[in-house]
Order: structure tokens, then C-alpha cells, then sequence
């Protein structure tokens, strides 16, 4: 069949194929011809004898098959939604990105046609299912990761931010010399932030001028320079020595390693080293508890020994009575 991609045509994505596609791969079937749009024997004979009458029947015989796919439904003609070039290009791409209906619905050749009908899942589709849900329950389990794994990813994750950062710095600089010196906006690699070019296209072309930006006059370049060069001595200035920068870095990355307990130390469920300094802590913590338990026990042991025994209402009536019969033992006494 003619060759086919992938375009966003409204909020959905389709696949699609262009008139001309359709027509080359046909005319080179004549039998997929024969099969759906039979010609009687008499213009069977003509095509033979006439090339141009050949032409011309099969070109009306492979647009009644479009028709017939358009009217059926399985096809929408469709035409471009960005009609104009991207930067760095002369030409408009063979396959576009993004597609728009057209209100005109005939079948001609010079059009895009996306097919309406939905494929049934191919293997390829199963495969990254699978590897998706084993990727999703990799990431769930990354805490138990041992800590060089975890460094692994983490140097990786750096290093493509570090490659990124070059790459925008590398482009800036070339942007800003080819300016300076032509006024001219020179972009190396002009797709790389252009988020309607598919990743396979991002490194085409290299390198390009942007040729609908406007050019700046030779007075506005040198106050540009003047005043971005202040800036640069100034930042140069007000920078740190190269110790203090170095160390700088090396307190910066221990702080990383702590935030995600990567440094080194017992593997353990709750984050290495410091699960171990924890339950260390919990235990100076347990043992002093312990302690502070036992000298409570002991003054509140010597405080009751020392506390004023308080007597019983029984003991204090007995008291009373030896006291008045010992007075009235003595009054008597003195009467004899």
C-alpha cells in the first residue's frame, strides 16, 4: 500500500498518506485495478493500443476507488496546518505533522488522506506495555536499590543536564559572535527547541540562518557588546577564587548525597547510614530513659522513708484515754 505516517489531526493522532502515493502504487497494481474496478473488453483493447488512453482510464479508475474509500468512511482528505517552511528549510516537508480537515471532501490527487478506522494492536504495541509497567515497578522498588545503583542514576541524570547546558551554551556564544560581527541570526542545531519537529529530525540541518529574523544596525550591535561585556567583568569580579569554587562543588555534591541518602553505609529499609545513626540515637535515647527511670524510683524510695507517718482516728481516741485515766489516777492521788 502506499507509504503511511503519523500526524495530529485534531486532538487525536492518525495515520495518513498522500494522493500521490495512492496513485503511484496503483497504477503500478493494475490488478488491484482489475479486481474493484473492472473495464469492459472493449476499453481493455483500447488501453492496449493507446498508451495515453491506458493513462487516463486507469487515473479515472484509481480516483472512483478513493471516492469510494471517502464515501464509505474509512478516509478524511485533509491538507496542511503549517503551510509555510520552517526555519532553516526552503521546502515544506514530504509528511507533515499536523493535519486540518478540509471542508472539500472530493478525492484529488494533490491532498493528504488520514484513515478513520483504528488498527488493531500490533506486538510491537504489546511489548512496550509490558516494558512500561516493568519500568513503573522498577521505579516503585528504587528505594531498596542498592547505593550504586543509585549514584549510577544520579551521575547519569547530571551528565545529560551538564550535556544540555554546553549544547545551549556552545549555541549562544556562536549566536552572539555571528551576531556581533554580521548581524545576522546564525542558530547551530535551529530545531533543537522546536517542538513540531519529531525527534529524528531535530539534528537536520546542523546548522542554518534564520532568514525571517530582521537585522540589527552596526550602532545597536556595539551598545549591546559594550553593555554585555560590562556584565561579563562584572560577573568575573564578584567571582569566587578557584578553591572556594572547587569547594563549593564538593560541599554541593555531599549535600546531594545526603538529600537522597546515597552516602555509603549499612543497606538497610529506611536509607543507609542514617537509618543506622537513628537507630543508634533511639538507643542512646532508650538507655538514658532507663536511667532517669531508676533515679526517680530511688529519691521517690527515700522520700517515703523520710515522710511523717500519719496515725488512724483509732490510735489517736486510744491516746486520748490513757491520757485522762492517767490525770484521773493522779487526781486521785493527791486527794489521799
Amino acid at each position: 500500500g502506499p507509504e503511511t505516517r503519523s500526524a495530529r489531526l485534531g486532538d487525536n493522532r492518525f495515520d495518513f498518506f498522500r494522493g500521490k502515493d495512492f496513485y503511484r502504487v496503483l497504477r503500478e497494481r493494475v490488478d488491484v485495478l482489475d479486481e474493484y474496478c473492472a473495464v469492459d473488453e472493449r476499453q481493455r483493447r483500447e488501453m492496449e493500443a493507446d498508451a495515453a488512453k491506458r493513462d487516463e482510464v486507469n487515473a479515472m479508475r484509481i480516483k472512483h476507488c478513493g471516492a469510494c474509500l471517502l464515501q464509505r468512511g474509512y478516509i478524511v482528505r485533509c491538507e496542511r496546518e503549517i503551510k509555510h517552511a520552517r526555519s532553516g528549510r526552503v521546502k515544506l516537508v514530504k509528511f507533515p505533522h499536523y493535519l486540518m480537515r478540509t471542508r472539500d471532501q472530493t478525492f484529488v490527487e494533490d491532498a493528504f488522506y488520514a484513515w478513520t478506522y483504528e488498527m488493531p494492536m500490533s506486538w510491537k504495541s504489546v511489548v512496550l506495555s509490558g516494558l512500561f509497567a516493568v519500568l513503573v515497578v522498577a521505579m516503585c522498588l528504587f528505594p531498596l536499590a542498592p547505593i550504586w545503583f543509585k549514584k549510577l542514576i544520579l551521575y547519569v541524570c547530571v551528565a545529560i543536564l551538564v550535556t544540555f547546558a554546553v549544547i545551549f551554551t556552545v549555541r549562544l556564544v556562536v549566536f552572539v559572535v555571528v551576531w556581533i560581527f554580521t548581524g545576522e541570526h546564525f542558530w547551530i542545531m535551529p530545531n533543537l527547541t522546536d517542538d513540531t519537529v519529531p525527534i529524528n529530525e531535530i539534528f537536520s540541518p546542523m546548522w542554518a540562518f534564520d532568514a525571517e529574523a530582521k537585522k540589527i544596525g552596526l550602532a545597536q550591535r556595539f551598545v549591546s557588546l559594550t553593555v554585555g561585556g560590562a556584565l561579563v567583568y562584572g560577573l568575573y569580579s564578584y567571582a569566587p577564587e578557584t578553591g572556594g569554587a572547587v569547594a563549593n562543588l564538593n560541599r554541593a555534591h555531599d549535600s546531594i548525597l545526603d538529600l537522597f541518602n546515597l552516602k555509603d553505609g549499612p543497606k538497610s529499609l529506611g536509607g543507609g547510614a542514617n537509618a543506622t545513626a537513628n537507630a543508634t540515637n533511639e538507643g542512646n535515647a532508650t538507655v538514658e530513659i532507663e536511667v532517669n527511670a531508676t533515679v526517680v524510683d530511688d529519691a521517690n524510695a527515700t522520700n517515703a522513708t523520710n515522710a511523717t507517718v500519719i496515725p488512724s482516728l483509732d490510735e489517736i481516741l486510744a491516746e486520748v484515754g490513757d491520757v485522762e485515766d492517767d490525770e484521773e489516777e493522779r487526781g486521785t492521788r493527791d486527794e489521799l
